[in-house]
């Protein structure tokens, strides 16, 4: 089989954008093993290009050629802006590659400000930031691991680890982010670089391992879901250092009461009409709501889901505020009705123990007298 160089490859469709694409092709690169000098004999020329227009979407080809396959594919302006703010799990390509084509000096200088804004992000944005990227990436493996777990065992192997998969690489992006860098090389040769990462969980060797080599579905199963709940806990564990959970009611629950209060009035106007669908709805928006909103005035975090939820409750059971969910009945609103007067009662003289101050009127002339003196900070 002949010999050649892959530099040859895109010197050639550089030519062919010169001739046919030569105002519809922006930015064209390359980037991979030939960037960071890992190529091998087998390697391919990893190359993209930005098209400037529809018209240039027509430059992307995918080919083979002495056995080597070859993917010339587009990205447009859109999702390389995505990549420059870390949103886009490909920002290693946009960040590390070397250009081959340029159309403009326009291009080129909106191309290099992209490359720029990822230079400048990493050195000057903090760490809460990238823990908020992290965190929205690992949201998005909860279905695939509900998938998971819903299948049993009575799926093939291969449904397993293609499930794996989907879980495992938002979390090792998730686990790069909030070490603030980004996955420079692609998956299997990235491990050692996300092994060494200093912001990682303790056990993330064994549990990738045991993701790759089980032939077990439920040992598949369980490494996944470790891996993102102990991914979860560091991050948890860097949010709390960066913002040490200090309770501050008063600024933080100002207004919050005289809100929460019109949700309180729906589960009782339900309950005296007998409605036990809004009444259960409207319980569990309640509770659901003052748990989370708990967890801020003691920590300045905002916090979903489970342990939110938990943590929510343990403070509304220290404050003594009763729980609306835990009295639902069809067969009896009433202990409904009684528990949100209770709560009402309850976390108005809760919040006033902690400094809130919260605006009741008796009358409409104390209402207008408040409005002549009110004066917002």
């Amino acid at each position: 089989m002949e010999k050649f160089n892959v530099f040859d490859v895109s010197s050639a469709l550089i030519k062919r954008i010169r001739r046919d694409y030569a105002e519809d092709v922006a930015i064209a690169a390359y980037y991979g093993s030939y960037t960071d000098g890992t190529a091998t004999e087998r390697s391919d020329l990893d190359f993209f290009y930005i098209p400037a227009n529809p018209q240039g979407y027509g430059a992307g080809l995918s080919f083979i050629l002495g056995g080597r396959s070859f993917d010339f594919w587009p990205i447009d302006w859109e999702r390389a802006e995505r990549m420059a703010r870390l949103e886009d799990s490909k920002t290693g390509i946009l960040a590390d590659c070397k250009l081959l084509y340029v159309r403009s000096d326009e291009d080129l200088e909106r191309f290099n400000n992209l490359k720029l804004q990822i230079k400048d992000m990493r050195s000057f944005e903090g760490e809460k930031k990238f823990l908020d990227l992290a965190e929205k990436k690992l949201e998005g493996v909860y279905p695939f691991l509900w998938e998971m777990r819903r299948a049993g065992i009575g799926k093939s192997l291969s449904f397993y680890r293609l499930q794996a998969f989907e879980v495992v690489a938002p979390v090792l992006e998730a686990i790069a982010l909030a070490n603030r860098t980004y996955l420079r090389k692609g998956w299997g040769k990235n491990l050692t670089e996300i092994y060494n990462l200093p912001v990682r969980p303790a056990e993330l060797e064994q549990v990738m391992n045991t993701m790759m080599r089980s032939g077990e579905p439920p040992a598949i199963i369980g490494a996944c879901e470790h891996l993102v709940d102990s991914a979860k806990r560091v991050f948890d564990e860097q949010r709390s250092r960066l913002q040490p959970p200090t309770p501050q009611y008063v600024p933080r629950a100002e207004g919050f009461f005289e809100e929460f209060k019109g949700l309180l009035d729906k589960v009782q106007s339900a309950c005296e009409r007998k409605e036990y669908e809004l009444a259960f709805f409207s319980a569990v928006h309640v509770e659901s709501e003052l748990n989370s909103f708990l967890v801020f005035c003691e920590t300045g975090q905002w916090k979903v889901g489970q342990k939110a939820q938990e943590e929510g409750r343990k403070i509304a059971e220290r404050a003594k505020l009763p729980s609306l969910v835990s009295v639902l009945d069809p067969a009896n609103l009433f202990a409904l009705q009684s528990a949100a007067n209770r709560l009402e009662v309850t976390l108005e003289r809760f919040f006033r123990e902690q400094g809130v101050e919260i605006r009741k009127f008796g009358n409409l002339d104390e209402f207008r007298q408040f409005l002549l003196e009110y004066k917002p900070d």
